[in-house]
């Protein structure tokens, strides 16, 4: 599944929350040249309209925006036509858009969603692109350019990189006398550290988090071993056992049953909570795994008085490993201003205004001249997230495209994770139970 990186390399890769926002379509014009295609046309003004699209949250869009302004101001003739959505909403409707034939022409993707497209050569060869002179990929390192390869192709250009980390709250870690996490922490370290928590936390609190519901770090524990949610080939196959499961169902199962973590009555309530009303961002839970980038979302809702640190999962697996998700932009093989399109990608990956006004959004970027720019200039929260991205890059193993259909693996996690937690289902149940649903939705044999 995967790729290791050194320290260097990891810098050059390596975070996504969303918030709500519906699909927005916005432009910013100025002059006129040309033609669009795919649906993006000049009309009379022989304007070249490229349609640009993402997920994200008010923030993010603002991010993009100014990017994209910025861009068209020195592009005269370029307009940038900008759709974006939350996370759910945005993936719902760029398979509509491909069937249909009207897909934006630049588009933001996951390696959870690219083989949906991908698999059926609707994504440009951004190598090709580069070597016709319309983007320049030489800050990028061979590993952050193959963690975009679909069957050989690099389709995906790698903007953020991230880890679901576990991110922790020092005051509390503080008051109840606990060590901190470390990089080398066990499993073993972290079921005591929550047994402490049980003893110093008032009742409606605790050591962590119910986290059998969640999928990546569930995937840290089988990278630990050398294995993967799905095969890394991207084709319709899983790449662990139900005994996998099993054991991750068990470890959980036990943390309730001793009292170690989140209720299963308060997990449930949180899957649909706001952000703000959650366990953890309430400082009533002293850990909580978390996509690292997101560790700014996280401290400006607990404030001052609850600084926050990052730690990895702890070592569950043979190995230890850092598992790192990615964020990557793509060029519509269909678009007729393919090369506009990748223009603009390299507008936004390798200007240094497009990388100062980005930051750290996504994670830490793939391009080794963002580096260079930001440098000096982090917020002392990203800072933390680019050192601990730094801390654990000799352990650190990149995540591979999946195959369609498994965009349902986060659903069928947490009802699988919740039936263990409400006694539904036994462990051993549960991980038959995983496997099946999951070779269910990929079409496995």
């Amino acid at each position: 599944m995967v790729q290791n990186n050194d320290r260097r390399t990891f810098l050059r890769l390596a975070g996504a929350g969303t918030l709500g926002a519906g699909l927005v379509a916005l432009s910013a014009c100025t002059g006129s040249r040309g033609t669009g295609g795919n649906g993006s046309g000049g009309g009379g003004s022989g304007q070249t309209r490229v349609r640009v699209a993402w997920w994200g949250g008010d923030v993010r869009h603002a991010k993009y925006n100014e990017i994209y302004d910025l861009y068209t101001s020195e592009h005269e003739g370029v307009t940038i036509e900008r759709e974006y959505a939350d996370y759910g909403g945005y993936f719902e409707r760029l398979p509509t858009q491909f069937a249909g034939g009207n897909a934006p022409d630049v588009l933001h993707v996951t390696e959870r969603q690219v083989a949906d497209y991908a698999q059926h050569g609707q994504l440009a060869d951004l190598e090709a692109l580069a070597e016709q002179g319309h983007l320049d990929l030489s800050h990028f390192s061979a590993e952050s350019l193959d963690a975009g390869r679909f069957d050989g192709t690099l389709v995906m250009l790698l903007v953020g990189a991230t880890i679901p980390a576990t991110m922790y709250n020092r005051r509390l870690f503080e008051e109840a006398g606990i060590d901190l996490p470390t990089v080398d922490w066990d499993w073993d370290t972290f079921y005591e550290a929550c047994e402490g928590f049980r003893d110093a936390l008032e009742d409606n609190q605790a050591g962590t988090t119910y986290q059998a519901i969640a999928g990546p770090p569930f995937e840290t524990m089988l990278v630990q071993n050398g294995k993967s949610m799905f095969a890394p080939d991207a084709s319709a196959e899983l790449n662990f056992e139900a005994a996998d499961a099993e054991e991750w169902f068990r470890y959980w199962r036990e943390m309730l049953d001793e009292g170690l973590c989140q209720s299963a009555e308060s997990a449930s309530e949180n899957q649909g909570a706001p952000f703000e009303d959650t366990m953890f961002a309430q400082a009533n839970a002293a850990m909580h795994v978390q996509n690292s980038n997101q560790l700014v979302t996280f401290q400006t809702a607990l404030g001052e008085d609850n600084p926050l640190g990052l730690a990895p999962f702890p070592q569950i697996g043979a190995e230890p490993a850092a598992f790192v998700i990615g964020s990557f932009v793509c060029v519509n093989e269909a678009s007729q201003v393919k090369e506009d399109g990748a223009s603009i990608i390299d507008f936004f990956v390798n200007d240094p205004r497009a990388n100062e006004i980005f930051g750290l959004e996504l994670g830490t970027p793939g391009n080794s001249n963002w580096e260079e720019t930001v440098a000096g200039n982090l917020s002392e929260v990203d800072q933390q997230v680019l050192d601990f991205a730094n801390e654990v890059a000799p352990i650190s193993v990149y995540a591979t495209p999946r195959p369609p259909g498994s965009g349902q693996s986060d659903t069928i996690m947490t009802e699988v994770g919740l039936a263990v937690a409400f006694g539904d289902l036994t462990p051993a149940e549960a991980g038959a139970r995983l496997v099946d649903d999951l070779a269910a939705a990929i079409g496995a044999d």
